[in-house]
């Protein structure tokens, strides 16, 4: 589970393409509640944004097609999102953190890592 800001949420997802990834980093055992977790977006050409976030569970990373979970954002209510995760290849669980009667399923991608830079061996020539 996550929780942060819905609005933060939204515009860090603003204006990429292709595949979203989320990743988030937090201290602490599995199952317990970190207040002080790190949640990273990527992808889409644009820099890496960090949003301050609530989880339980572990460290993860799952990937999102913006166009489909952009509107579930905007369909919520309140100032935070709760992201119910289970695992990178189930649908997630997006509604508001505040008041969770409007839910909505948003279906993760296959994350697909950006290709390593080619290595260059220096003395070569």
């Amino acid at each position: 589970r996550i929780i942060t800001d819905r609005g933060g949420l939204r515009h860090a997802i603003d204006g990429r393409a292709g595949v979203v990834s989320f990743t988030v980093r937090a201290d602490g055992a599995a199952g317990q509640r970190k207040t002080g977790a790190e949640l990273e977006v990527a992808g889409g050409e644009r820099d890496t944004v960090r949003l301050r976030a609530v989880c339980t569970g572990p460290a993860l990373r799952i990937a999102f097609d913006p166009a489909v979970l952009v509107p579930a954002l905007e369909a919520g209510v309140g100032p935070d999102v709760l992201l119910e995760i289970v695992s990178a290849d189930r649908p997630v669980v997006v509604r508001s953190a505040d008041q969770g009667s409007f839910t909505t399923l948003v279906m993760p991608l296959r994350d697909v890592p950006a290709p390593a830079a080619p290595m260059v061996e220096e003395g070569r020539g």
